[in-house]
């Protein structure tokens, strides 16, 4: 098994292995599709003061809870995940990586309160939101590997 790698700052028995910064730094969407992964980037957004790209993290995680939803449009439940929604879009207002054009679609799919029409937004919006911290992602892999 390979060795912790030292500069990774986590605080798990597993550590973060020299292949797993192999994998991270490759590409975002290794980054992001792994806990371990998406904690070290969130932890190097912390440590450097990236406040917009933790932002634009915690905005991506909330896309993935809203897509992971599962609910017909009938139940309780179904008015909680529109009330998710409506703070989903407050936290879109603040990341300045959304132009007006995806943010009025956000809205009309809002008030659709079709769940198909809204979930195809959620989709766009989880590319948008990974785009948003292509800057952080690339401040992240210089940093990994120029220290491996």
């Amino acid at each position: 098994m390979e060795k912790c790698f030292v500069a990774c700052g986590c605080d798990d028995q597993e550590g973060v292995t020299k292949g797993d910064l192999d994998r991270f730094t490759d590409k975002i969407e290794n980054v992001l599709n792994d806990e371990k992964g998406r904690r070290l980037f969130r932890n190097f957004m912390f440590t450097t003061k990236m406040k917009d790209g933790r932002r634009a993290l915690d905005f991506l995680e909330h896309i993935e809870r809203l897509l992971g939803y599962s609910e017909d449009a009938e139940s309780t439940s179904y008015r909680n995940y529109l009330r998710d929604f409506d703070r989903l879009i407050d936290e879109a207002e603040r990341i300045e990586e959304l132009d007006f054009a995806t943010m009025e679609r956000l809205a009309i799919a809002r008030d659709s309160e079709n769940k198909d029409e809204m979930e195809a937004v959620l989709k766009l919006l989880k590319v948008e939101a990974i785009k948003a911290l292509r800057r952080e992602y690339s401040a992240f892999r210089r940093h990994f590997i120029s220290n491996n």
